[in-house]
């Protein structure tokens, strides 16, 4: 158990590097257990342990903003990037031409930067991909000079494998086969209703299966072949995988198996896990991020912590596919709050034939023809995926909180203790009391809010304003790139466990502030919708209490549609706030001598922070004690602009903004 304790303190240590300093005293509850309960004199070993944890991601080299040369090893390849391993740090290093190979050494000459890529709520942010790689600064080489370039490159394979796939089958193929993005599949959004794309990308449980099966097709009598054999098979993954996270993690573990059991150092299988674990942190501490980290070794710990005779049955095996389930299941929750009831039953018959799937595509090796059939067959699964999808019934679930997740866990915990001491009778009571701590999940929220949430949606404009248990979303967003109602809008209502819009309320309707207005309506609750003209009669509408006033009553044709766009008010808990659309200065004058008493606490700068809008004469007017800029990262408009940052600094008003933070809420 030396090397499970060390895990556990290590983990703690890291996790409180990252997150916050004050979680570096959850490493006393266990070190009182093991010194004062256990009477265990290496607890202060473990402590240590936590210490050299926390250290990890301090010591851990970032980067250099200054740097403008580097020389280095590429360590990770990808089409169109790759990353640069140096003395300094990784580097993220573009490469649209595909010219360095993974392990070639390169000097580069030009500039480092932050990396900073465009991000929206709820969809997938490359920023957090490269942090969990440990990447935090972009280098831009201009001169590229190759110490050494590796011919021995997996493109040439690749190529021969996937050339009878179609693209859908070659997607999924090389996500199976390589670790490769499964993006840009047909089928993604069905698979990750369905909650198997983690578990065929992430868990490398493919690349375990089939060496399972390679040891049991040996025998007992040929066991000694079995090893290098299996080797030689890690080794070719590694290869066409790039030396992907998941399959490293398999080889080391394999290898240190192998040495437990050939030399004097013997270890349990628990401690090999927890020291496989440790290795890969010891050199990439910020993995514990990555899905590759944190979907296989809990569940590789529990099952070695609480080992159990397999039941060499159809029964057996529904069992243990049904607790890898529930054992996943929170973790679902996190990244997809729209659960589908028949998800769970699914994933028991499409993970098998996935493995069947997988040994077909592993045969493409020797005879790619079967392409052919994997096309077919791949089409066929697809078809079926959809179908089922779309007749079943789906439940919505909010981001899973901390109380719910510890009870969870520890009930599941329980059931493994009752279940391993063999107390039958206790089990039925704690398999009800998970169904019901599970259940918590998908109730109607209760609550009564009081919050105004603006919603990071790139370059545009969306305000979520929640009073009692009424919800109204100010703009929609709106952008080409991202589908921001589908992807966007949706996971993130669903996430806040909000089932329906009692009005969607429009200030103008360019694209940025009403784009994805219509996919919304498709694919939401909406009672009603409101745009600037719903207000022209008495100038504010009242939404069950709450009233919102459009204070431009500008009404001439103009040719900017900026001028016609409204600037909403209203107050929630004495806190008012301004939402300035689009609205020029010229507006901003307007308003000013019509409202010469107007006074806000919160303003939503007006275009962005374009420089034409929030004049010094009208910030000074309302005197907000906060601004909210609502901005895409690195926008083509450059904004905000230097001179409405700069007049709300010299007005000493603080300012947020999406582009740096991501979504802002604010609870009154």
């Amino acid at each position: 158990m030396v090397f499970f304790y060390v895990f556990v303190f290590t983990i703690i240590g890291i996790i409180s590097a990252i997150y916050s300093h004050y979680l570096l005293f959850l490493s006393i509850l266990p070190f009182c257990f093991l010194f004062f309960y256990h009477k265990n004199k290496k607890a202060y070993l473990y402590l240590i342990a936590t210490i050299i944890g926390f250290l990890l991601i301090f010591l851990y080299p970032k980067g250099d903003a200054n740097i403008t040369s580097i020389k280095g090893i590429c360590i990770f390849k990808k089409d169109s990037y790759y990353f640069l391993l140096s003395f300094s740090g990784k580097y993220y290093v573009q490469d649209k031409v595909n010219d360095v190979t993974l392990f070639s050494l390169v000097k580069l000459e030009g500039y480092s930067t932050k990396v900073s890529f465009t991000h929206y709520e709820s969809v997938f942010s490359f920023n957090n991909y490269l942090k969990e790689h440990g990447v935090f600064y972009q280098f831009k080489p201009k001169i590229t000079t190759f110490y050494f370039k590796n011919p021995f490159s997996n493109v040439w394979l690749k190529k021969w494998m996937f050339s009878f796939l179609n693209d859908n089958s070659k997607t999924f193929v090389s996500s199976l086969l390589c670790g490769d993005s499964i993006y840009t599949l047909d089928a993604k959004p069905v698979l990750d209703e369905l909650g198997i794309i983690s578990a065929l990308s992430l868990s490398g449980f493919h690349l375990s299966f089939l060496l399972r099966c390679l040891k049991k097709l040996l025998g007992e009598k040929h066991q000694k072949a079995y090893q290098p054999l299996e080797f030689i098979l890690l080794f070719f993954f590694l290869f066409l995988s790039n030396y992907r996270y998941s399959i490293r993690r398999i080889f080391l573990l394999r290898a240190l198996v192998y040495l437990s059991k050939r030399t004097k150092f013997k270890l349990s299988y628990l401690n090999i896990v927890c020291l496989t674990a440790l290795i890969l942190l010891l050199f990439e501490p910020y993995s514990i991020l990555s899905g590759a980290f944190y979907y296989p070794f809990p569940l590789i710990i529990t099952f070695a912590l609480f080992p159990k005779k397999r039941e060499k049955s159809i029964k057996g095996a529904l069992k243990s596919s049904g607790f890898i389930i529930l054992f996943f299941l929170p973790l679902r929750f996190f990244q997809s709050h729209k659960f589908n009831v028949i998800s769970p039953f699914f994933q028991l018959l499409f993970l098998p034939l996935s493995q069947v799937i997988f040994m077909l595509s592993l045969s493409l090796v020797i005879i790619p023809p079967i392409g052919f059939l994997l096309n077919y067959l791949l089409a066929f699964s697809f078809a079926i995926l959809k179908g089922i999808s779309s007749i079943s019934y789906y439940l919505i679930v909010p981001e899973p909180s901390i109380p719910f997740m510890f009870a969870y866990y520890f009930l599941l915990v329980l059931g493994l203790l009752l279940s391993t001491h063999s107390f039958k009778q206790f089990f039925k009571y704690q398999k009800i009391a998970t169904a019901i701590v599970l259940s918590t999940c998908f109730y109607p929220d209760l609550y009564p809010h009081c919050e105004v949430t603006f919603i990071d949606v790139g370059q545009g404009d969306c305000t979520l304003i929640r009073n009692g248990y009424k919800n109204y979303l100010i703009d929609t967003g709106g952008t080409n790139k991202v589908d921001i109602a589908k992807e966007c809008l949706i996971p993130y209502l669903y996430k806040r466990n909000i089932r329906k819009l009692d009005a969607v309320i429009i200030t103008h309707e360019d694209f940025d502030h009403a784009g994805a207005l219509k996919n919304l309506q498709a694919d939401f609750s909406i009672a009603n919708t409101f745009y600037s003209k719903d207000f022209k009669k008495d100038g504010y509408l009242l939404f069950n209490g709450l009233k919102i006033t459009n204070l431009n009553t500008e009404n001439k044709v103009v040719d900017d549609n900026n001028y016609l766009s409204a600037v909403y008010q209203f107050t929630l808990k004495d806190t008012t706030f301004l939402i300035m659309g689009d609205a020029p200065k010229e507006i901003e004058k307007k308003i000013i001598k019509e409202n010469p008493e107007l006074r806000c606490d919160i303003i939503k700068i007006g275009h962005h922070g374009s420089s034409t809008s929030s004049s010094k004469e009208f910030l000074s007017h309302v005197k907000p004690s906060q601004a909210i800029i609502s901005v895409g990262l690195n926008n083509l408009y450059h904004h905000p602009t230097k001179s409405t940052l700069d007049t709300l600094t010299s007005l000493k008003i603080p300012v947020r903004r999406t582009d740096l933070e991501g979504t802002i809420q604010i609870k009154l």
